[in-house]
């Protein structure tokens, strides 16, 4: 109840015009849209508990008091081998739904990889293409590029990481034009870069290969 007069105080006082009353209100109803089960704390030896979910609650719900439903949001893992498609937003009083159901572990199944592949620390939402003037190989990292108008030296390069396009969800014209390398870059100052080549050397396409910055590291 205390959380509850909390929000309606904080939305009340947030309005550019007072109410008025009248002679007052006879009648307050509450409709619950939406709600999630109650999970009980439990309490360490000194008897005191540490509940920081309900703290990021209430700071999420005096933000959406003020700004709206979608002020908060929460991201959430989607079932795709892209980059830019792995991870989308909900609102952050949405609870993830679970597409598929769990699966039985198979004793017979190979064991996944304990370490997923890395990426970068912020992923751009769309790539930035940057001039490559020159590679090591044809299929190799580059040696410098051009981004922002700023010219790097590759100092140490890793990779390339191969990601195919999403064939059961695109028809491109060729195949080999929508494959992406792509390469973990460090530049001379020690900045660490995650860019990729948009195409194929000797494909059917006639468009040369393309590159472009989807993330940096650090």
């Amino acid at each position: 109840p205390m959380l509850i007069q909390k929000l309606f105080h904080e939305r009340l006082a947030a309005l550019e015009q007072d109410i008025d009353a009248g002679y007052g209100f006879d009648l307050v109803r509450l409709s619950v849209l939406a709600s999630a089960a109650f999970d009980m704390q439990q309490a360490d030896l000194t008897g005191e508990t540490i509940d920081d979910g309900a703290d990021i609650a209430l700071f999420a719900d005096r933000i959406r008091a003020r700004l709206g439903e979608g002020a908060v949001l929460q991201p959430v893992t989607v079932e795709s081998h892209l980059p830019e498609r792995a991870v989308a937003t909900i609102p952050f009083t949405e609870a993830p739904r679970r597409t598929t159901p769990p699966k039985k572990p198979d004793r017979l199944q190979a064991p996944k990889t304990i370490f997923p592949p890395e990426r970068p620390i912020r992923l751009f939402r769309s790539p930035e293409p940057i001039d490559v003037p020159a590679t090591e190989m044809p299929e190799g990292p580059p040696l410098n590029f051009r981004w922002r108008r700023a010219l790097y030296r590759v100092a140490r390069a890793e990779g390339p990481e191969r990601i195919a396009a999403e064939w059961w969800r695109e028809t491109p014209s060729d195949e080999a034009a929508s494959t992406r390398d792509y390469f973990r870059i460090e530049d001379a100052d020690g900045r660490r870069y995650w860019l990729y080549r948009q195409g194929l050397y000797g494909g059917a396409s006639q468009v040369p290969p393309r590159w472009f910055m989807h993330g940096v590291f650090a």
